[in-house]
């Protein structure tokens, strides 16, 4: 992850595709992470530099003992529906895990309670 004092509202999604046309047809906050009900152990958070940038999110996979590893980066702006898909099936079934680029990460996930607002929401 660039950002690594960035704090990340984390919401979960119903599925994979769901989660595919919501990263490649909308733009988010910088501050907006997601998962997939069911693999809440991976988790997309925007990396982005810009609002209007390229839409680039870090992966992660959360260990059994809390903590984090990155484990891919993903532009999924520059993605089809379909390529996103792709992605986020291999990611929610391990296929990233083994990466080289693999490398711990300490993210500030927040609920939205504890997020409230900050400067990177809309």
């Amino acid at each position: 992850m660039m950002h690594r004092n960035r704090s990340h509202h984390l919401s979960t999604v119903d599925s994979a595709e769901v989660l595919a046309r919501m990263l490649t047809e909308q733009t988010w906050t910088l501050c907006s992470a997601f998962c997939v009900a069911g693999h809440e152990q991976y988790l997309f958070l925007n990396d982005a530099t810009h609002e209007d940038g390229a839409g680039e999110y870090g992966v992660l996979k959360r260990l059994p003992d809390g903590t984090y590893l990155q484990i891919e980066s993903i532009t999924f702006s520059w993605c089809t529906v379909e390529k996103a898909l792709v992605h986020i099936r291999a990611t929610l079934t391990g296929e990233h895990d083994g990466h080289d680029f693999a490398h711990p990460v300490r993210p500030q996930i927040e609920s939205a309670a504890e997020h409230g607002r900050c400067h990177l929401c809309a």
